[in-house]
């Protein structure tokens, strides 16, 4: 996955070589670490489920096993973002 200004969606291939386009909803550091906010474009439920991926460079995007870690994450992200619960 290439990273520039202009990209606002990127495509991923899952654990079964599904590929699933997701908007890039922020991309930012947090404690040390570089985290994208994700929301799949053909996600058709009522309720909103982002994913959020841990960057691990050169195009490697991890997801966060750690329950506190994706918590304090996906917090900054409404933070930044202004977004209340």
């Amino acid at each position: 996955m290439e990273q520039n200004d202009q990209i606002r969606s990127i495509l991923l291939t899952d654990e079964d070589d599904n590929e699933i386009e997701f908007d890039i909803m922020d991309n930012f550091a947090f404690e040390g670490e570089s985290y994208y906010v994700l929301l799949p474009v053909d996600d058709e439920r009522d309720d909103i489920e982002y994913v959020i991926l841990r960057d691990r460079g050169e195009g490697e995007l991890i997801g966060i096993e750690d329950e506190r870690t994706l918590d304090r994450v996906f917090e900054e992200y409404k933070r930044r973002n202004s977004i209340e619960n």
